[in-house]
């Protein structure tokens, strides 16, 4: 009996751990594209439609599991790289997503990219994320492989915090279209991600 209660306690209070830790933790989520910007286009659907999904999803699911997370739209506005940037360093997250989709005229291509830009300062952090991430992703969602860039987007190379910019997919690649677009692409996207925090 007092070993029933030993493990019971020990586990509770692992719990208790794991959820406090991931309260400290802000994320940002930011849906690329947005009101007069569409991004990408394939089959009447836009990308901004897409990536605004998955940080919904994302938001749904990270704070069930007790982190806090910002969208920095979460409806269909345009809002300038500038106010992104500023909103990001002002709230001073632990980790920031940027959502987007690719395209390309090679309708075969497929796959899903990882961006982080090459500020030494956040190097070593911005690594530690990608590294996380694609292994998650490559064993969780049906993507085998994860390519891994630098980049000197704004949304990556202006953020004082750690921030990583995902392509989810080719929207121009019909698999990658179903997937991305699909309540299970999406839930297995956002739960790979959650999984590398």
């Amino acid at each position: 009996m007092k070993r029933l209660s030993y493990l019971f306690v020990t586990v509770f209070l692992f719990c208790l751990t794991w959820v406090s830790n991931a309260q400290q933790k802000t994320i940002i989520i930011d849906a690329g594209h947005g009101g007069k910007d569409s991004g990408q286009v394939a089959e009447s659907l836009n990308e901004k439609d897409i990536t605004l999904q998955v940080a919904k999803v994302f938001q749904q699911i990270a704070e069930e599991k007790g982190y806090k997370v910002v969208l920095l739209r979460n409806d269909d506005k345009f809002i300038s790289l500038d106010e992104r940037t500023e909103k990001i360093n002002e709230i001073k997250p632990y980790l920031v997503i940027s959502l987007h989709a690719n395209a390309t005229t090679n309708t075969n291509k497929s796959g899903i990219e990882l961006y982080f830009s090459k500020n030494e300062k956040l190097k070593e952090q911005n690594s530690n994320f990608i590294s996380k991430m694609s292994q998650s992703l490559t064993t969780q969602t049906k993507y085998k492989d994860v390519k891994v860039r630098n980049a000197n987007f704004k949304i990556l190379s202006e953020s004082d915090y750690p921030a990583i910019l995902i392509e989810l997919g080719f929207m121009t690649n019909a698999s990658d279209l179903d997937y991305i677009r699909s309540e299970k692409g999406q839930g297995e996207i956002v739960n790979a991600l959650i999984a590398s925090l």
